[in-house]
C-alpha cells in the first residue's frame, strides 16, 4: 500500500478531493439548465396559450365575416332580380306605348283619309246641286262619313289617353328602376297609398287609382291584391269602387271576380270564375262595394268588357278602395 501511494506521489485521499469539487459544478451547471428550461417551457405554454386565444377569436371572427357576406351575397341576389324584373316591365312598357304610337300613326292616317273623303263628298254635292236625287244622297253620304269622323276622332282621343297612361307608367318604372339600382340600404320599394285611417266601425286599409283604355271589341281588365294587411279576428274587407268613362255618353259591361285572371282577352273565358258582380251593364260614375271579393288567393280581379262596341273604345277612370268593417 505504501508503495502503491508513492507510485501516484502522495496520499490517495488528498488526489479525491478534485473530483468531488467538479461534480458539484456540474450539478449546479446542471440545475442552472433546468431552471432555464422550465422557465422557457413556462413562456412557451402562455405563449402558446395567447395563441390559441387569439386563434380562438380569429376564428369566430372569421365565422361572423362569413355570415355577414352570405347575407350581403344574398342580398345583392334578390336586388339583382327585383332590378331584372323592373327592367323587363320597363321594357313591356315601352314596347306597349310603341305600339300605341304606331295604332295612333295608323288611326290618324285614317282620319286624314276620311277626312278627304268628306272633302271630296262636300265638292261632288256643290257641283251637283242641280240633281236633286244626287244631293240628297250626297248629304246622307257626307253625314255618314261625318259619323265615322266623329267616331275616328273619339278614337284617337282614347288612344291618346292610352299613350299618356303608357307614358306616365313607364315613368314610374324608370323610378322604380332608378331606386334598384341605387341600391336602397332598406331594401324596400315604395308601395301604393296604403292607409290605415278608420273611421267609426270601418279602417281605410288602402286605395288604388289608375286608368285603362279598353279597346272597341276588346275586354280590360286589373288584378288587385290585398297585400300584407293586417285583420283583426272580428273584421271583414269590403271593396269599394267607382269609375268613369269617356266618352261620357256610353256604358260598358263590368264585372268583378273572385281570385286572378290576368290578359283576359274575351269574356267568354270568365265562365268558370267565381264573380261577385257578372256582366253588369253600367253608366260612367257608377259605384259600390262588395264583400268576399278577397276570398280565393287573396285578391280580385275587375273587368270591363267593350266587346258589344266595335267603333268606339272607352277610358275607364277608376278608384278601388279595401276597408276592414268590424
Amino acid at each position: 500500500m505504501d508503495s502503491a501511494s508513492d507510485f501516484f506521489g502522495g496520499d490517495t485521499s488528498g488526489g479525491a478531493a478534485p473530483d468531488s469539487g467538479g461534480a458539484n459544478v456540474e450539478s449546479s451547471l446542471l440545475l442552472t439548465e433546468l431552471s432555464d428550461a422550465k422557465a422557457r417551457i413556462d413562456k412557451l405554454e402562455s405563449l402558446n396559450a395567447a395563441l390559441l386565444a387569439r386563434a380562438s377569436k380569429l376564428e369566430k371572427t372569421n365565422e361572423s365575416f362569413a355570415d355577414e357576406r352570405e347575407k350581403a351575397a344574398a342580398k345583392m341576389t334578390n336586388l339583382q332580380l327585383e332590378l331584372r324584373m323592373a327592367k323587363m316591365e320597363a321594357e313591356h312598357a315601352a314596347r306597349s306605348a310603341r305600339d300605341r304610337e304606331s295604332s295612333l300613326a295608323e288611326m290618324q292616317l285614317e282620319i286624314d283619309l276620311v277626312t278627304k273623303s268628306a272633302m271630296d263628298a262636300n265638292v261632288r254635292a256643290a257641283v251637283g246641286e242641280e240633281a236633286a236625287k244626287t244631293v240628297q244622297t250626297d248629304k246622307e253620304y257626307v253625314k255618314e262619313l261625318e259619323i265615322k269622323v266623329t267616331a275616328l276622332q273619339e278614337w284617337a282621343l282614347a288612344a291618346a289617353e292610352a299613350k299618356r297612361v303608357a307614358q306616365e307608367r313607364a315613368a314610374r318604372l324608370e323610378e322604380k328602376i332608378r331606386d334598384l339600382t341605387e341600391v336602397d340600404e332598406d331594401g324596400g320599394l315604395s308601395g301604393g297609398k296604403l292607409g290605415s285611417t278608420s273611421a267609426g266601425n270601418e279602417r281605410r286599409l288602402w286605395s288604388q287609382h289608375s286608368s285603362l283604355v279598353v279597346g272597341a271589341g276588346l275586354v280590360g281588365s286589373r288584378v288587385h291584391v290585398l297585400g300584407d294587411a293586417i285583420l283583426e279576428p272580428n273584421e271583414s274587407v269590403v271593396l269599394r269602387w267607382k269609375f268613369d268613362l269617356t266618352p261620357t255618353d256610353t256604358d260598358i259591361v263590368f264585372s268583378i271576380l273572385k281570385g286572378r285572371w290576368e290578359q283576359v282577352k274575351k269574356s267568354s273565358q270568365l265562365k268558370s270564375a267565381d264573380a261577385i258582380i257578372r256582366d253588369r251593364t253600367v253608366l260612367g260614375g257608377a259605384a259600390g262595394e262588395a264583400t268576399g271579393a278577397f276570398a280565393v288567393k287573396n285578391a280580385c280581379t275587375l273587368v270591363w268588357s267593350n266587346e258589344k262596341s266595335w267603333v268606339r273604345p272607352k277610358t275607364v277612370k277608376y278608384t278601388v278602395e279595401a276597408f276592414a268593417i268590424m
